[in-house]
């Protein structure tokens, strides 16, 4: 059985007083953080979940020791160029698939022939544009920008049959509970967050991540709806 590398230790009590020393790879992390809460419909895109992770690091003090994630400031504020090959990783052990929204938005299905091209995977994902909503078409006052800015979140990442089975398998030891919770707290904390909201979230609290930012001063000039 392959292991999700990367491994970050965590002493807990056992019911006998005896410590068990916890570890959570990487990649097992990027598993929990797309399957929990919502294995059906995953998560996306890969701005929110680069952004989702650098809070689970510096918030919930949940990352992998060694190498890590490795954040760094960047064109949209914290990024790792790793969780890119994490996401590869996975998709190439059958465990998550990406996909993009469905044309037939009605269905609420997810269309898993549309795949992001080589030249799409970058910090910033989209356009500035893209990113951030066009002012002049979707926001109604010169300094506001639509929360509806998350339809452009093209790529989506789901969990395979495999991935939900390895979940369960994770989920059933309690050495991960911890984790677990903290993933989970995380997710629902930011759930109903527009891309938007949680890029400011991430600015306003972590301003030492955004000096390289080329949308720092589109991000900070609005407040949460």
């Amino acid at each position: 059985m392959k292991t999700l590398a990367a491994r970050h230790s965590k002493t807990l009590p056992s019911s006998t007083g005896r410590i068990i020393m916890a570890t959570i790879g990487r990649r097992e992390m990027l598993l929990l953080l797309i399957g929990l809460n919502d294995s059906e419909h995953g998560l996306g895109g890969i701005t929110r979940i680069q952004k989702l992770l650098y809070l689970l690091d510096t918030e919930e003090h949940i990352h992998p020791t060694g190498e890590g994630f490795n954040f760094e400031a960047y064109k949209a504020g914290p990024y790792s160029s790793r969780i890119y090959d994490d996401l590869e990783f996975l998709e190439n052990l059958n465990l998550i698939k990406r996909s993009k929204p469905s044309d037939d938005l009605e269905t609420g299905t997810l269309s898993t022939s549309a795949v992001t091209s080589d030249s799409e995977q970058a910090e910033v994902d989209l356009t500035f544009e893209d990113l951030m909503g066009p002012e002049d078409v979707m926001a109604p006052e010169p300094d506001e920008i639509a929360p509806t800015a998350d339809s452009y979140e093209e790529t989506r990442y789901t969990l395979t049959d495999d991935g939900k089975r390895k979940m369960e398998g994770l989920l059933s030891n309690r050495e991960y509970t911890p984790f677990v919770e903290g993933i989970r707290k995380v997710k629902s904390r930011f759930a109903k967050y527009s891309l938007n909201d949680l890029l400011y979230y991430v600015y306003t609290r972590h301003p030492d991540m955004t000096t390289e930012s080329e949308i720092k001063e589109k991000v900070l000039r609005r407040r949460p709806a």
